[in-house]
C-alpha cells in the first residue's frame, strides 16, 4: 500500500492516478528511484546539527521533492527554510488548537473552503468569502495568516497536487475596507513562507469584487511576488466570472459550478482542523525548528539575511 493516501474523511480527493501522473513528471514513478531520493534526504536531515526534529514521514520528504520540480538539493533548501522560518516567525506558530483561540470571531467573519475535487490540470482550489456587512480589523490580517499556516500543515500532511488556485471573493464585502487591513509588511514574511518554506506553488489568485479599489492593491502587492506569480494575479468582476479563470464544475454554484457551497466546505475544513489528530500534528510540526547556536553563523547570513521583517527574536551567539 502507498504511504500517500487521501485523508479518511474525504476532505481532500486526488486518487491513485494523479499521485502517478505527478510523480512521473518529476521522475519519481520508478518505487526504487523514488525510495533512494527520500533516503538521501533523510541521511542528510539527520547531519543538521541545527534541526530539532530528526525525523519525517517518507510522504512530507516526498512532498519535499515534487515541490521543489524533482530536486533533492533544493528539498533540503526547502525543509531548511521551513524550519528557520518557524524559529523566525514564531508567531505564526503558536495555535494548535483552533475552538479556543482568538482565530474563532476572524473566521465568523467569512468562510474559507478546499475544493475536494482537482482541477483537470491537478490544481487544488482554495476560497476565502468575505461576509457582508462585517467590521475587519488589522489584526484580522495576522489571525487569517495564523490560520493558513493550519491549514497549510494540513495540505502538506494530506494533499497532493501541481499547485493552488486561490479565490479571494470580496464581492459582497466592502474590498477597499478588507483589503486597506492587510498588514503589508506581514504579508512580506508569510509569502516567503509559504512558497519557499511549505512549497507551494501558486498557479492562480483571483480577486472577486467590482470595487476599482482593487486595481491599486494588486499594483501594491505584485512585486512582492515572483514575476510568474505576480502575472497569475486576476481580478474577476462578478461571481461567474471567477469561470475565465477556473472553467471548472468542481467550484461551488456561486462560481457557476457545481459543487458544495463554499459555507459547507468551511464548516467542514473548521471541524477537520479541530479535530485532536490534526492538533497533535501541529504540536509535532511546530516543534520542528532550528537551534541556530549549532547553525554556521555565514551559511545562516548567506541564506537568510535577505528576509523581510525583524530577526530579533533568534540568537546567534
Amino acid at each position: 500500500m502507498d504511504y500517500i493516501t487521501e485523508p479518511e474523511n474525504k476532505l481532500l480527493r486526488h486518487g491513485p492516478e494523479v499521485i502517478q501522473k505527478i510523480r512521473k513528471e518529476y521522475n519519481l514513478d520508478n518505487k526504487e528511484r523514488r525510495e533512494e531520493a527520500i533516503k538521501i534526504v533523510e541521511q542528510w536531515i539527520k547531519t543538521q546539527d541545527h534541526f530539532i526534529k530528526k525525523d519525517y514521514p517518507k510522504s512530507y520528504i516526498e512532498k519535499s521533492i515534487i515541490t521543489s520540480k524533482g530536486s533533492i538539493e533544493r528539498a533540503k533548501m526547502q525543509i531548511d527554510k521551513m524550519c528557520t522560518m518557524r524559529t523566525l516567525l514564531p508567531k505564526y506558530f503558536q495555535i494548535t488548537n483552533i475552538q479556543d483561540s482568538e482565530l474563532m470571531d476572524m473566521l465568523q467573519k467569512g468562510y474559507f473552503g478546499l475544493v475536494p475535487v482537482l482541477t483537470k490540470e491537478m490544481h487544488r482550489v482554495i476560497i476565502i468569502k468575505i461576509k457582508p456587512d462585517v467590521d475587519v480589523y488589522s489584526k484580522d490580517s495576522t489571525l487569517l495568516f495564523k490560520f493558513f499556516v493550519i491549514v497549510a500543515e494540513y495540505l502538506k500532511c494530506y494533499d497532493y497536487c501541481q499547485g493552488f488556485m486561490i479565490i479571494g471573493d470580496c464581492f459582497d464585502a466592502s474590498a477597499a475596507d478588507v483589503l486597506s487591513k492587510v498588514n503589508l509588511l506581514e504579508l512580506q514574511q508569510i509569502i516567503p513562507l509559504f512558497v519557499e518554506g511549505f512549497g507551494t506553488k501558486i498557479k492562480g489568485i483571483i480577486f472577486v469584487t467590482g470595487s476599482k479599489f482593487i486595481e491599486g492593491f494588486v499594483k501594491l502587492v505584485k512585486p512582492f511576488f515572483s514575476e510568474k506569480v505576480a502575472n497569475r494575479i486576476h481580478v474577476a468582476t462578478t461571481k461567474a466570472g471567477v469561470q475565465e479563470f477556473i472553467p471548472d464544475d468542481i467550484l461551488p454554484e456561486a462560481y457557476g459550478g457545481k459543487g458544495e457551497p463554499v459555507e459547507v466546505l468551511h464548516e467542514k475544513l473548521v471541524q477537520t482542523l479541530s479535530s485532536k489528530a490534526h492538533q497533535e500534528l501541529l504540536k509535532e510540526m511546530n516543534a520542528a525548528c532550528t537551534d541556530e547556536s549549532k547553525r554556521n553563523r555565514d551559511k545562516f547570513n548567506e541564506k537568510y539575511m535577505g528576509m523581510p521583517g525583524t530577526f530579533r527574536t533568534l540568537s546567534l551567539d
